[in-house]
């Protein structure tokens, strides 16, 4: 009988692609303030922006199905009479954007797509890690905090 494993070069070796925290961190706000531009952008054209998700469902016969739904995105921003104004959010807590401020203010809501690109960008560049590891890391004890703090 012939083994075909012995002619390959077999070697104990792992393919590392694990993100640190942090950039698993940076990538799932990314996502949501992309899905926050693209509603930002369809309010602004007079469209109405749906993203679809894919889910189970059961049918009367308990057939266990896969379908599509439309997916509830809650936008961030609102519009009242002093302007509009922008937040971002990590899960469902408030970021502090810049000390206290938790929130951007713009003149026009043609502003918006801009402005979530810009904070796009400051996520990449890691300018808000701080805030969202505070949100993120809510139990931690202040000591580790402090800690993970110096670490950034």
């Amino acid at each position: 009988m012939v083994k075909h494993l012995q002619k390959l070069k077999l070697v104990a070796q792992q393919q590392r692609r694990l993100l640190t925290k942090v950039e698993q961190r940076r990538a799932k706000l990314i996502c949501k303030l992309e899905e926050q531009l693209a509603l930002a952008e369809a309010l602004i054209s007079g469209e109405r922006y749906e993203p679809l998700r894919s889910v189970w469902t059961t049918t009367a016969d308990g057939e266990r199905v896969r379908i599509v739904r439309p997916k509830r995105v809650r936008p961030w921003y609102w519009l009242n009479a002093a302007g509009c104004f922008f937040s971002v959010y990590y899960g469902s807590k408030l970021l502090k954007l810049d000390g206290e401020m938790t929130a951007v203010s713009l003149e026009d809501r043609s502003e918006l797509p801009n402005t979530i690109r810009a904070i796009i960008e400051a996520v990449r560049a890691g300018e808000l890690d701080l805030a969202i590891e505070e949100v993120a890391e809510k139990s931690i004890p202040d000591a580790s905090l402090s800690r993970l703090r110096r670490e950034l």
